[in-house]
């Protein structure tokens, strides 16, 4: 089968994963990580998905594959067909943990389809796009724009994305368990409603997490990353989790707490020491799960989504 030469070439994305939440910024605050998911497109007769890396636990089909999702509402927007093609994605976070492989393929997957089909569509559109699909803002916003936003709706469908100042000492562990936790579970053990009480609450520490992290203040990074609304319910899907997080905090972490709805933990340090804590929860859970969990490091990345 012949290609036209507009499509001829080969491609290649990088798209960073994230932490979101952190404690009160539900469905709202997303930090791109430098943990990268790599597409890479090339034509073929038919469509053909080989995932590599950690990604290689995913058990979805090809059809329902965030990447392809994308491609393919793209390709809608853009009213052209995609042409067929070889994607190979490579990822160093696994899926189903809560570090944003799901808005880092669709966003991954939009931008290729839009180049694919006419490059026509604008970035403001897309990330749009990528919040319909996603159902929510904050990953899909922080591997689009890279960096830390905090997201919240601004009528007719649209989003205003503040973005968040995080210290350059800002560094961060992330606990990955051997077992990932589906979204939609997670999602049903969340209370249908809470106190008034709780609810101020919630709302006094989103200013003071804000300020923590950008001083990284432990005091207020310690109080601001609390959470009345999510964590608690989630943690008791999690076998092993909250020892973990109170193990974090009682040796020096600055805030622990799970990344997104789980089932990786965040726990949030600093350069200088990060070593330590991280050598100490590496026994931590090695003792726990065995070789099955991980503990890896990670930093905020300021770059987005890129053709490489």
């Amino acid at each position: 089968m012949a290609f036209s030469r507009k499509h001829s070439s080969e491609l290649k994305l990088q798209v960073p994963g994230s932490t979101s939440n952190v404690g009160p910024g539900f469905d709202s605050f997303g930090i791109a990580l430098d943990h990268l998911l790599t597409i890479h497109w090339q034509p073929n007769p038919k469509l053909e998905l080989i995932r590599q890396g950690l990604l290689q636990e995913s058990t979805l089909t090809a059809g329902r594959d965030p990447i392809v999702r994308g491609m393919r509402r793209a390709a809608i927007l853009a009213g052209k067909a995609l042409p067929p093609g070889k994607i190979t994605v490579n990822g160093s976070f696994p899926p189903g943990r809560g570090l944003g492989a799901s808005g880092a393929g669709l966003v991954g997957g939009l931008l290729l389809g839009n180049r694919l089909t006419g490059n026509n569509l604008d970035q403001s559109e897309l990330h749009l796009e990528a919040i319909a699909l996603e159902g929510h803002p904050e990953n899909a916003t922080a591997s689009l724009l890279g960096g830390a936003h905090w997201s919240a709706p601004a009528g007719d469908g649209k989003w205003h994305h503040l973005a968040v100042h995080l210290h350059k000492d800002l560094r961060f562990l992330v606990v990955v368990p051997p077992y990932p936790l589906a979204t939609s579970r997670a999602r049903e053990v969340l209370p249908t409603s809470v106190a008034f009480s709780r609810a101020v609450q919630q709302a006094r520490r989103t200013p003071i997490l804000l300020e923590g992290l950008r001083t990284l203040d432990p005091t207020m990074i310690r109080i601001g990353v609390e959470d009345d609304l999510h964590v608690a319910s989630r943690l008791r899907l999690l076998t092993g989790a909250k020892s973990v997080l109170e193990y974090a905090d009682a040796n020096g972490a600055l805030g622990a707490t799970l990344s997104g709805a789980g089932s990786a933990l965040l726990i949030l340090t600093r350069t200088g020491e990060m070593q330590k804590l991280e050598s100490k929860l590496a026994l931590r859970v090695m003792r726990l799960w065995g070789e099955s969990g991980r503990v890896i490091n990670a930093r905020a990345l300021l770059q987005g989504a890129h053709f490489a």
